[in-house]
């Protein structure tokens, strides 16, 4: 087993806010937990690796057939960032939806570029922190994530949607289901 896994229903904050749809690659998802998420939430067209080092391959990405988004949990991925940023964002018809610690957006001379020129249209911030250890032990990132959407279809000076997602780990359409069904029953009550 890995030390790493991807946190239980950590895709609902950009599911739920339907801002991913169409054809998605998932470039870092060869245990295919995102992928599982992602198809309990409907979205059934997910393309991903097979090995934990395809998208470093540019030809893997060129054989890419065409698609919408791209999807990565890119927390520890570290000096190969810009191997899923740049093609991630670049090939996708739409664009890129990235989870990462809120210090990827710091202007580092790596990254100034990518964030100067693309559009970041949303971020979602996460509370409480995910916990991505495999053990399930209680020790948090020290630092906060969040889903950072860069959409190409959104015009470059319209600014960024923030949104902070507190309880993401539970679905919000159930709880606001819920909360209509007990909304309903008082006002009948009434």
């Amino acid at each position: 087993m890995s030390f790493y896994k991807v946190p239980d229903n950590i895709i609902n904050p950009i599911t739920e806010k339907n801002l991913v749809s169409g054809r998605i690659v998932l470039p870092l998802d060869t245990d295919g937990q995102l992928e599982a998420q992602l198809k309990s939430m409907g979205h059934s067209d997910c393309i991903r690796a097979n090995s934990d080092t395809d998208y470093l391959d540019t030809s893997w990405w060129r054989n890419l057939p065409d698609f919408d988004w791209t999807v990565a949990i890119t927390q520890g991925v570290r000096e190969n960032i810009q191997w899923v940023i740049e093609p991630g964002f670049e090939l996708a018809n739409r664009g890129l939806i990235i989870l990462d610690r809120l210090t990827f957006l710091e202007p580092t001379r790596a990254r100034s570029e990518f964030l100067l020129e693309k559009p970041l249209s949303n971020l979602i911030v996460l509370n409480p922190r995910p916990i991505f250890r495999a053990d399930q032990g209680k020790t948090k990132d020290s630092v906060t994530s969040a889903w950072m959407v860069y959409d190409k279809a959104k015009p470059t000076d319209r600014g960024t949607n923030i949104d902070f997602d507190v309880s993401w780990q539970r679905p919000k359409y159930f709880l606001q289901k819920n909360e209509r069904t007990t909304a309903a029953a008082s006002d009948a009550m009434d």
